[in-house]
């Protein structure tokens, strides 16, 4: 009779020793799974800010080749374009010129989003040229080439944004060193197309 009431009051004692250890074990769990989580979370947050891969077209030589329909680069071309004309430009017409070789449905693009230019024809003097476009993660840089006093200058528009977000104009970079007068690299279908003029 000894031996079952030892036996019956050791028992509740192992019981709750076991019920403490699963616990233990259940919390031990959870941490590693919030720990685990916050670890994704941090690595899908750096590809999203800042650590995706860089573009510029176009490509420099040895540079991968960027696809300059994919947005946000028809859009930072348009939104350069009226950036560069509202702060040096304004009262102009706005007449645009893009990168030689530029798709065509990148000129309809641009022009839709002006609103107001007209793609450049040939014997136009007074140009908007996007030189170049670099885009690395949340920043991003529109070379243009403008008018100014006879002359053409480059100009840097820095944009800030992210992935999946639009990029606004932060700031206008002036380098007043004369450039190469704009060839018009508008395809002929782009000049007959009347979505492309006002």
């Amino acid at each position: 009779m000894m031996r079952s009431r030892l036996a019956d009051t050791r028992k509740p004692e192992i019981d709750v020793v076991c019920a403490a250890r699963t616990a233990a074990r259940a919390l031990a769990r959870i941490r590693l799974a919030m720990v685990l989580a916050g670890l994704l979370f941090a690595g899908v947050s750096l590809q999203m800010v800042g650590c995706s891969a860089a573009m510029t077209y176009p490509e420099y030589p040895g540079a991968p080749k960027a696809d300059p329909s994919l947005q946000p680069l028809p859009n930072l071309m348009a939104d350069a374009i009226t950036f560069v004309h509202g702060r040096v430009c304004a009262g102009s017409e706005v007449v645009f010129d893009l990168p030689p070789n530029t798709p065509k449905q990148v000129w309809r693009v641009v022009a839709k989003r002006l609103g107001t230019g007209r793609v450049m024809r040939e014997g136009d003097k007074a140009v908007l040229y996007v030189r170049q476009v670099r885009l690395s993660g949340g920043r991003a840089e529109v070379d243009v080439v403008y008018p100014a006093d006879g002359i053409y200058q480059l100009a840097t528009v820095h944009f800030t944004g992210a992935t999946g977000q639009p990029f606004y104009p932060k700031m206008l970079q002036l380098w007043l060193v004369p450039t190469d007068t704009p060839v018009c690299n508008t395809p002929p279908e782009v000049v007959a197309d009347p979505n492309t003029q006002p």
